[in-house]
């Protein structure tokens, strides 16, 4: 690269380690653990702001997004709230029975591999409250139903798996510590749960990422830093996927929400 690209560059995007250059095209710009991919030809990324009017998600895919909704009839489907910056809203239900009743799920299409390089899932999201209620943001492999990817068994801090694969931060009050946990399952086998050790704050935005190397092994950051360590075997690195943010109600006296200010995902391209 000319010393005259070089100095553009550092005008444009900065010359210090906030903003990089992709060598495969394109930019990074942040801090590395709080950064996002932008669009170049051999990147595929998909990133919302959900800016723009009212507008709420449901079955049908609407500009690259999907809602599902438990039966409780105080479920509401994502919406896009036309708040400042743009959020996306998903409103639980107020019955403890299980996903399919009080939970919400916000998913894509099943667009995204491990093997394809640079794989990362992104997200600055806030729940109402932290109490009686159960979390999951990350990738996952199926998009045809109402699913809680992974959450807690209910015993001590043991898991109960219902994804194939997915890979993503999971808080759930059931768990004898009710932290951030990093999870991941690969072809039906847990990989090994993390506790981060670090809890939410009732209706604080936080920021949570995920990289996949071409294995499919996981390295996790939150609000700009690591936690855990790399998990290895996180999912499956062939088995195609979505990103996801779904959560469901332990309580029955009220009607959480879940928020998500963005959501990015970005790799190579096939």
């Amino acid at each position: 690269m000319s010393n005259i690209a070089k100095s553009l560059i550092g005008r444009y995007f900065g010359s210090d380690h906030s903003n990089r250059l992709i060598s495969h095209g394109g930019y990074r710009s942040g801090q590395h653990g709080d950064q996002l991919d932008h669009h170049s030809p051999l990147l595929s990324v998909l990133h919302d702001d959900f800016l723009g009017a009212t507008q709420a998600f449901s079955t049908t895919v609407v500009n690259g997004w999907r809602s599902r909704k438990g039966s409780d009839g105080q479920c509401v489907d994502w919406t896009v709230t036309g708040a400042k910056g743009g959020t996306v809203v998903g409103t639980i239900g107020d019955t403890t029975a299980s996903m399919a009743v009080s939970g919400v799920q916000l998913d894509s299409g099943l667009s995204w591999r491990a093997d394809q390089g640079r794989l990362t899932f992104q997200a600055r999201v806030k729940m109402s409250q932290i109490t009686l209620m159960s979390v999951f943001l990350g990738f996952t492999d199926q998009v045809a139903a109402l699913e809680m990817p992974i959450h807690s068994a209910a015993s001590a801090n043991t898991l109960t798996t219902n994804a194939s694969d997915a890979v993503g931060f999971m808080f759930d009050t059931s768990m004898t510590d009710d932290t951030w946990w990093l999870v991941g399952v690969k072809a039906d086998t847990d990989a090994t749960h993390q506790n981060t050790t670090f809890a939410p704050v009732a209706d604080t935005y936080e920021t949570f990422r995920i990289e996949l190397d071409t294995d499919g092994n996981a390295v996790f950051f939150r609000n700009g830093l690591p936690v855990g360590s790399k998990m290895t075997g996180a999912l499956t690195k062939t088995v195609l996927l979505t990103p996801v943010f779904a959560g469901f109600n332990r309580d029955t006296s009220n009607t959480p929400t879940l928020t998500a200010d963005y959501i990015h995902a970005s790799g190579l391209r096939a």
